[in-house]
């Protein structure tokens, strides 16, 4: 993000973390005071629980945009590993602040860990998998702590497995002194109520600062990324499932440790406590909050659960006036929905229409005339790209086949032949979307065989799309900053941190989306969501956000798809721009005929799945098969 934006997303970081400890003070007072009885007194740390999971399961649901229904899974293995460790430790540690301390991390490390199992297989999935696969988790986790009996004593823990319902406590044959942790179906009984509200509290904001930050470094990014297009983070270089794991892992660390706070203000729980209800509950809580909307969430999930209580004494009208805050809590939350109602209500200064900062003057087009596929300057150096006899089949179908194509280390190069001819198709061989049937691609020299896409980019091709592919929820300025992922090679921990380098490198990056946005006169739109930006805008966007990869070659997709005559011209002048000034290879599909016979050094033509032509500007227009299969057979004079 810019500077400007930097500065805003600290003034929201600080208010949420602001309003937490306002009242945070608040309800201690009241609590000290008297101003609370006993039962609201007993509130206080359930709901920090419920915060932080509410908090934590946004991560996966609003920034990541995968569902999981499981999350009560996560935090009853917090709670009773928790419980384990607090009560394990009572004859050690008598500090109950010192073991409630290691309680929290204990569930929190064993969250982790179960999550990274759960994902392992789930994350490299698409569709609802890791729905399903967490709903199925949660629900036999609660069966299995049932059939669980757990005792300690001198010689450490005792378990016991009681699948078959005929084991009790007393089978786990524990020292004199001994106790026991976990009985079966009854749960946790007990247990030393150890936890506290300022527990709680610190939980809220080491979890605020976790997830605020990690969203707002390169890691929350590539997040956010792969939530809004997969395909396009992977083009930029993105590992799809490392990062998924990242959000998933931390979320499910961040429920175990509320877990554990939970399970240690309970002398007595129960695995039951932790079912498929409680999932539901804390996805409310995430939904009517505001998907992505961290603060949203807390102000949900205060507002739902203490609501209940609150209208014990309205029982006649409490339906309606139940329903009638949950309309106000979603208002309140969601950003787009206020600023929407409040445009209609007062009236008010209307946003800067968003224009070109810079009208566009056609300049001399600069010559690049060429007698060979491979231009002369070229010659004495290795082809940046070779394609030998590649194809790909779908069905019965040969969608390519024998396709042969070399370009140069700076060549300008056009990839042409009818709708339906296979060149979308050739180049999402070239990236690995699709893994070709036969064939060998040499990128560079070496063998891209059994590369995924996002190694195909860090071996040094980029992209564009057929059909505009940008991570519209996010600025200008950040998408080209996805682009620049694998330049600012910091560690989430690094970002959630804010160790010095997160701040050196995101000023480089700052200042290198800013020069390259100045290639097509966009700097001024570095501010703007993605999405808002006009058709032609964005295509340019996607050009920026793929040179942003540092690549060595460039294939755009019809770059000139919707741009008019005075724009598809400066859009010429760019592509030599780009590639004199970066020395790389550009390879273009594009049916504006003026555009390619206008910069394109080497042509080749495709027509359903094969090479019919390759050559020059002028040897594709006087090739009689082009002219028939492409550019229309001439009619015989009368």
């Amino acid at each position: 993000m810019n500077f400007k934006n930097r500065n805003r997303s600290a003034r929201t970081d600080m208010l949420t973390y602001l309003g937490v400890t306002v009242a945070f003070i608040i309800l201690t007072v009241l609590k000290s005071t008297g101003g609370l009885n006993r039962s609201q007194s007993g509130l206080l740390v359930p709901i920090c629980c419920y915060i932080v999971m509410a908090v934590s399961l946004n991560l996966t649901v609003g920034i990541m945009g995968e569902l999981s229904l499981g999350h009560a899974g996560f935090m009853s293995v917090g709670a009773f590993s928790g419980i384990i460790a607090a009560m394990s430790l009572a004859d050690i540690i008598p500090s109950p602040g010192i073991r409630l301390a290691i309680a929290m991390v204990v569930g929190a490390i064993m969250a982790g860990v179960v999550g990274f199992l759960v994902g392992i297989p789930v994350l490299r999935l698409r569709g609802d998998y890791l729905a399903i696969v967490t709903l199925a988790f949660g629900e036999i986790l609660k069966e299995l702590i049932t059939c669980l009996i757990v005792g300690s004593d001198g010689k450490g823990l005792h378990i016991i497995f009681n699948i078959t319902g005929n084991k009790t406590a007393e089978d786990l044959h524990l020292l004199e002194g001994g106790r026991v942790i976990i009985k079966g179906a009854q749960g946790a009984t007990g247990t030393q109520t150890i936890a506290t509200f300022i527990a709680g509290f610190i939980l809220i904001m080491v979890t605020l600062l976790i997830v605020q930050n990690m969203i707002r470094s390169r890691t929350g990014r590539a997040i956010m990324a792969i939530r809004d297009n997969r395909i396009a983070a992977e083009s930029v270089g993105i590992s799809i499932t490392r990062y998924k794991m990242i959000a998933f892992v931390t979320s499910a660390a961040l429920a175990g440790s509320a877990g554990a706070l939970f399970g240690l203000n309970y002398s007595n729980l129960a695995a039951a406590k932790f079912d498929f209800n409680t999932s539901i509950l804390v996805l409310v809580f995430v939904v009517l909050g505001g998907l992505g909307n961290i603060w949203g969430s807390i102000i949900a999930t205060v507002v739902l659960y203490i609501l209940p209580e609150a209208l014990r004494s309205f029982a006649t009208y409490r339906m309606l006036i139940y329903a009638i805050v949950l309309i106000l809590v979603m208002l309140a939350t969601n950003t787009a929905q206020m600023k929407t109602l409040l445009g209609k209500l007062i009236p008010g200064r209307k946003r800067r229409a968003l224009t070109m900062s810079k009208t566009f003057t056609k300049g001399k087009m600069v010559a690049v005339p060429s007698t060979s596929i491979i231009p002369e300057r070229d010659i004495g150096s290795t082809p940046i790209l070779e394609c030998r006899h590649l194809g790909i089949d779908f069905g019965g179908l040969k969608a390519v086949d024998d396709f042969n194509l070399t370009i140069g280390r700076t060549e300008i190069a056009g990839l042409i032949g009818p709708n339906g001819a296979g060149k979308t198709t050739v180049f999402n061989l070239l990236t690995k979307v699709y893994q070709p049937n036969r064939g060998i691609i040499m990128l560079d020299g070496m063998d891209t065989h059994g590369k995924t896409t996002e190694q195909i980019n860090r071996m040094g091709i980029a992209r564009t799309f057929q059909n505009i592919r940008l991570f519209n929820n996010l600025t200008v300025e950040e998408n080209v900053k996805v682009g620049l992922h694998n330049q600012t090679p910091y560690s989430t921990a690094t970002g959630i941190f804010r160790l010095p380098q997160f701040w050196k490198q995101e000023k480089a990056a700052h200042e290198s989306a800013m020069e390259l946005l100045s290639i097509f006169d966009m700097q001024d739109m570095a501010d703007y969501p993605a999405g808002s930006l006009p058709y032609g805008a964005q295509r340019r966007l996607e050009i920026v956000r793929a040179l942003a990869t540092n690549p060595s070659l460039l294939l755009l997709d019809e770059p000139a798809a919707g741009m008019n005559p005075s724009e598809t011209a400066e859009l010429m002048e760019n592509i030599v721009k780009i590639r004199d000034t970066f020395q790389i290879a550009v390879l273009l599909i594009e049916h504006d005929m003026r555009l390619v016979m206008g910069i394109c050094e080497g042509i080749c033509v495709l027509n359903f799945g094969r090479v019919i032509a390759k050559g020059t500007s002028e040897e594709i227009q006087a090739n009689p098969t082009v002219i028939e299969a492409y550019l229309g057979k001439k009619k015989k004079e009368d």
